[in-house]
Parts: C-alpha cells; structure tokens; sequence
C-alpha cells in the first residue's frame, strides 16, 4: 500500500475518516498527516486493530472514498456539459 495520501485528497477523506471512525478525533487525524502507516497506527491504538485489520480497513475505506468521489465527479462532469450546450 502506498504510504501517502495525496494532500487534497486526505483533506477530502477527513470526514470520511471520522463517519467510518467514530472514535477518531480531529487531533487523531492531524496525527496520521495523510499517511497511511500513521492511520493504520492510529487505528490499532483506537480500535485494537492488528496491523493487518487496519491495512485492510484503510485499503477498503480509500476503495469505497474513491468510487464515490469519481462517480460524484463524473455527474458534475456530465451536468456541465449539458449545461454547455444548453440543455
């Protein structure tokens, strides 16, 4: 698993991350810095995870973010254009 989460996307992912992780707080995200190996740290330390639970939570969580993002963005993308040409 890559080891960062590019910047804008973990801005974006924050409150993702809090709804997922209930017990997670603000300061506990700051602590992570987008970075996966500090998150997976973070959630063993909250939840009990192993650090294979938590790589596999992180991994899952950055999958369900990221096909709901695309499929926001497309929309946006096909409404534009409609928007464009005057529909």
């Amino acid at each position: 698993m890559n080891d960062n989460i590019a910047e804008g996307r973990w801005k974006r992912m924050r409150g993702s991350a809090k709804e997922q992780w209930g017990n997670l707080t603000g300061n506990n995200l700051d602590r992570a810095e987008g970075k996966l190996e500090k998150l997976a740290g973070v959630l063993q330390e909250k939840y009990g995870y192993t650090r294979e639970k938590a790589d596999k939570k992180i991994e899952r969580r950055l999958k369900k973010y990221d096909q709901k993002y695309v499929a926001q963005a497309e929309r946006a993308r096909r409404m534009n254009k409609r928007q464009s040409i005057g529909w």
